[in-house]
């Protein structure tokens, strides 16, 4: 910290230094030392900010106190501090909350923003963020604060205030300012004592990308989970990248153990048995579903109700049969209550076992049963509508997307579509069986 300005320093400022966007803009305008054109990470509308918004629990009523007591010139610093101590419940630092927080950030990155860094720290969080094209950031912030803290006393079993209202935003003026947000983010979990190294802390962007350099899924996905026994006090990146990493070096059976005894979300308390997979596990095609129903919870086999029976007569109007050269998995092993879709942090949970299923498997044409299924594998939220009907791609192997079974038992009038899409997904194995 030694090396940061005075200037530098103020930028966690939290305490009532809180100015209108206009305001900032302007006078970040009237102290810009160089030309625009020499700012390569800039642009001249909406520019590259760095953020800051905490829980509403993270500065204890003592310290606000004190904070009152003292010059506004050391309020950062001291600010900082109970930040780093982890003061309050710090609820970040449970990995489901972590992880959907995580997942929400990354939805749209790419499409309504630019997450240039990131952090999630226990009771705080973070970003160096770009928003794009009609996106303010006031309304991006908004809807993530909106949306996460909705998710978040839902986990908790509870309501009230999650974030505090407040959030610090500093428009960066130039490349210097840039580097430092990034360097500040980065180091921000080793000087509080949670990671050794950056890439250690799987809950920021170093430590993401690590995971995936280390065969990890790719860090548009969620591909962390926690490691059980493990207490909020004690949450160190490390053991949550480890657990991914450990996880894609699984053969069949050890994954298919880790699988039955899983308890890295809820969903575990209630299920009869974990729903793995079924198949050919050298299978040229991987049908991909989304959660186990009723009957796959008691059989322990993906679709084997009413929509198993059509998808069986999907794959027989193509030629395919149910294990020979086929597999058939689901984005979340354990049945969600009543059948619902499976929550973001329930995909994050299970993410790293799909995604050394695929790596097993290493199909040559992966197909997304429905919503859940095509959100999970392209990393972003559409239509199926939109996404039928033509070749995607998940890391970089052949990807098509069609109408769930269940679907079609309730819509009878696209199973004509569905058609058009079973005639794409044979003409393209085949392309990709005899290239």
């Amino acid at each position: 910290m030694k090396a940061y300005s005075q200037e530098w320093l103020e930028a966690l400022n939290l305490s009532p230094l809180w100015r209108a966007r206009d305001a900032e803009l302007a006078a970040a305008t009237e102290q810009l030392t160089v030309a625009p054109t020499s700012l390569p990470h800039l642009k001249a509308e909406g520019g590259i900010y760095f953020v800051t918004f905490r829980l509403a629990d993270s500065l204890p009523q003592t310290a606000l106190e004190e904070l009152r007591e003292i010059p506004p010139e050391a309020r950062s610093k001291k600010i900082e501090h109970y930040l780093d101590a982890g003061h309050g419940e710090c609820a970040l630092s449970k990995p489901e909350i972590a992880l959907m927080l995580v997942h929400a950030l990354k939805t749209f990155d790419g499409e309504r923003y630019v997450l240039h860094d990131w952090v999630v720290m226990p009771n705080h969080v973070h970003l160096v963020i770009e928003p794009r094209g009609a996106h303010s950031l006031s309304d991006i912030l908004h809807s993530l604060k909106s949306y996460t803290a909705t998710e978040a006393n839902r986990i908790l079993g509870r309501d009230g205030a999650f974030w505090q209202g407040e959030s610090y935003d500093r428009l960066l003026r130039n490349q210097d300012e840039f580097d430092r947000c990034v360097q500040y983010v980065q180091q921000n979990p080793v000087k509080a004592n949670l990671a050794a190294a950056p890439d250690q802390y799987a809950y920021g962007r170093a430590g993401f990308v690590a995971g995936k350099d280390a065969g990890a899924t790719d860090v548009r996905h969620l591909e962390t989970s926690e490691t059980p026994g493990i207490e909020a006090e004690q949450l160190s990146v490390a053991p949550a990248t480890s657990a991914v990493s450990e996880i894609a070096q699984m053969d069949w059976p050890q994954l298919k153990q880790a699988v039955a005894a899983c308890t890295l979300c809820p969903l575990h308390a209630n299920r009869t048995q974990a729903v793995f997979g079924v198949g050919d596990e050298q299978a040229d095609i991987l049908f991909v579903g989304e959660a186990p129903g009723e009957e796959e919870d008691q059989q322990g086999e993906p679709f084997v109700g009413q929509a198993g029976k059509l998808l069986d007569n999907m794959l027989a109007s193509i030629e395919l049969k149910r294990r020979q050269k086929v597999y058939i998995a689901n984005v979340v092993k354990c049945r969600p209550p009543d059948n619902r879709n499976p929550e973001h942090s329930e995909i994050a949970a299970c993410a790293p076992y799909l995604d050394r299923q695929i790596a097993l498997i290493a199909p040559k044409l992966i197909v997304a049963l429905g919503k859940v299924a095509a959100t999970r594998l392209l990393g972003k939220e559409a239509s199926i509508a939109s996404l039928r009907g033509q070749l995607l791609e998940y890391q970089g192997r052949a990807l098509i997307v069609t109408y769930h079974p269940a679907y079609l038992l309730r819509t009878l009038q696209d199973k004509a579509k569905a058609w058009e899409d079973l005639c794409l997904i044979k003409r393209t194995l085949r392309g990709l069986q005899n290239p």
